[in-house]
């Protein structure tokens, strides 16, 4: 006891004797803000003590560091805003201490000092101090990490790691729930029911997610009838899936780059996209082509190389008073074949007499009935994605194997020579199947199994019987070269009996080529260049030139070639024509 008390006492008497701590300068948080407090020197005497502590900014916190796929790095902050809301941002450590950090800063609401001294402190604490935590940083909402990321930032699940979502936000609160999912099948799926385009629209809206689990290429839906048809009706029911209807509906009439922005913040989930013909044709085309590819503009980088493109996998709901093909063909637009695959028009009228509608529901009319629709879609929404996302991530072996067992059941339904891109759609259509089984057998929509499935069947058998099973690229070949015939075949071809004493001689400007009688059957020589850049505009010529064969329209030369060697009005000697032995289609290519 005695030896104990002699240590302490010789410790003692060492801390006493030891130097002292010097003074250091620190940050804190006090007042409401982050500060920095000096340390000043004495000139006269060499003392020290701490200065007056320097405002920063609000208070702050940095709750770690982060990477996204490009290696690129951030700081992650948490602060609470001017309303009392807590905002978590990560900002790009290069852009800490330059004026772009700061301004994304300050407009998510935090204050910040003006005088460059302090900027430069509050730059050395955030990329000096604060939490080593490791965040995983996505621009993209979706599936990530075994969980989900809604528009709003929500993670849906537990993720195998931090992660925090950077993306666009501007829709946040239209995905609030409102409601319960109780009021929700009460107010809202109850309407739907019996009414297979909004069923299909539900269906839609829960099919997004499942989309990754499956493998499914980005694809959508254009569901076009009259303006007062209830298909912006139908669509709103789906959108109230995720959440707020008005808030989630997007235009057509926007720019690709800001279409691009929204399908990455949508990522694995719904994009409904209203009135295509608000749209400009050829705008619509560069964003549809941008959508259904999954990746956004390559665009340069200040400092030099690229920036990382935007890459996402989303189900358009698109809606218009006209098919996509006949509005882009309107303005002069082709459309091809793989954009008809990725957006499929369904029409809206549901062949009861009351446009989009089929059952009521004790309502007077069918605009009555959209009204209550909307009404009540504005009151509780939300709630059903929310209840769906949590089934998939607690089950989600199982909820992939019966996706796939549906998909697997639903390309039966075509005949074996059906081409690759009816089969695509139809399992897209399989997809929706599957996603409304799903829901009503595990509660979501309060619906009775089989319910979902008849009427997802409905809307595939209303595109089925509008397109048939063929090359959709190979249709719309053939129907140009049909409706050209149509308008040229009698004004634009120079007659046989004239053929001879215009050898030679120059024609009308106009003059498409020869127009002659075999076995009293009507034959057309038509010139390459009217060939390449009328009857197949938009098209591979060759590719163009072998449909056509196949249909029956073109003839093969006696060389085995599809061009063959005529003399033709404008030319004193031979040159290679296209024969035309048929303007439609054989009555066999026709089935």
């Amino acid at each position: 006891m005695k030896d104990k008390t002699i240590r302490d006492t010789d410790r003692l008497k060492d801390a006493a004797s030891a130097p002292a701590e010097p003074m250091r300068p620190y940050y804190d948080v006090e007042n409401g803000a982050l500060v920095y407090v000096g340390v000043i020197t004495d000139r006269r005497s060499g003392a020290t003590s701490y200065g007056a502590p320097l405002r920063l900014c609000d208070a702050l916190e940095v709750t770690g560091r982060g990477v996204d796929d490009s290696g690129i790095h951030f700081r992650v902050l948490h602060w609470k805003d001017s309303r009392n809301e807590a905002v978590t941002l990560a900002i790009p450590a290069a852009d800490i201490g330059d004026r772009d950090g700061w301004r994304l800063l300050k407009g998510r609401g935090l204050s910040v000092s003006a005088q460059r001294h302090r900027l430069e402190l509050l730059a050395d604490y955030l990329m000096m101090h604060g939490s080593k935590k490791l965040w995983h940083i996505t621009p993209s909402g979706g599936w990530c990490h075994g969980a989900y990321i809604l528009p709003s930032g929500e993670i849906v699940g537990e993720p195998d790691r931090p992660m925090l979502y950077n993306g666009d936000r501007s829709h946040a609160a239209s995905y609030r729930p409102s409601g319960t999912l109780a009021d929700w099948q009460k107010h809202v799926a109850t309407l739907a029911q019996g009414n297979s385009r909004a069923m299909f629209a539900i269906g839609c809206a829960l099919a997004a997610p499942l989309m990754w689990l499956a493998d499914l290429e980005s694809g959508g839906f254009h569901l076009f009838g009259d303006s007062s048809s209830g298909k912006t009706g139908a669509a709103a029911i789906g959108a109230s899936v995720w959440g707020e209807p008005d808030g989630q509906k997007l235009s057509w009439d926007s720019t690709p780059l800001a279409l691009t922005n929204a399908a990455a913040a949508r990522n694995d989930g719904l994009m409904w996209l209203d009135e295509i013909g608000q749209g400009k044709s050829f705008d619509i085309g560069l964003a549809a082509y941008r959508l259904f590819n999954g990746v956004g503009r390559m665009q340069g980088a200040r400092e030099g190389g690229n920036r990382t493109m935007a890459r996402f996998r989303t189900l358009v709901l698109s809606t218009g008073e006209k098919a996509v093909n006949t509005f882009m063909m309107a303005d002069g637009q082709a459309i091809h074949a793989g954009q008809e695959v990725r957006l499929p028009d369904v029409p809206a009228d549901a062949g009861a007499g009351l446009g989009a509608w089929e059952d009521l529901h004790h309502h007077a009319s069918a605009g009555e009935l959209a009204e209550a629709v909307s009404r009540e879609a504005k009151r509780y929404h939300g709630t059903a994605g929310l209840a769906f996302l949590d089934i998939i991530t607690r089950n989600r072996e199982a909820i992939t194997g019966a996706v796939n067992d549906t998909l697997q059941r639903w390309r039966h339904k075509l005949p074996p020579e059906a081409s690759g891109q009816a089969r695509r759609v139809t399992s897209r259509f399989g997809l929706v199947a599957a996603a409304l089984e799903l829901a009503g057998r595990h509660s979501v929509t309060g619906w009775k199994a089989g319910d979902g499935e008849r009427a997802v069947e409905k809307c595939f058998s209303a595109w089925l019987m509008r397109t048939g099973t063929g090359k959709r690229e190979d249709l719309r070949i053939t129907e140009q070269a049909e409706d050209w015939f149509a308008i040229n075949a009698l004004g634009r071809f120079i007659r046989d009996d004239e053929h001879r004493r215009l050898v030679g001689v120059v024609v009308a400007r106009e003059t498409a080529g020869r127009h002659m009688k075999r076995d009293g059957a009507d034959i057309y020589y038509v010139f390459r260049g009217v060939f390449n850049e009328e009857i197949a505009a938009g098209f591979d010529p060759a590719k163009a030139a072998q449909v056509l064969h196949d249909a029956g329209m073109l003839a093969k030369g006696s060389d085995g070639r599809i061009q063959r060697v005529a003399k033709m009005p404008g030319h004193n000697g031979a040159v290679r024509v296209y024969e035309f032995i048929r303007t439609t289609r054989t009555e066999d290519d026709e089935k």
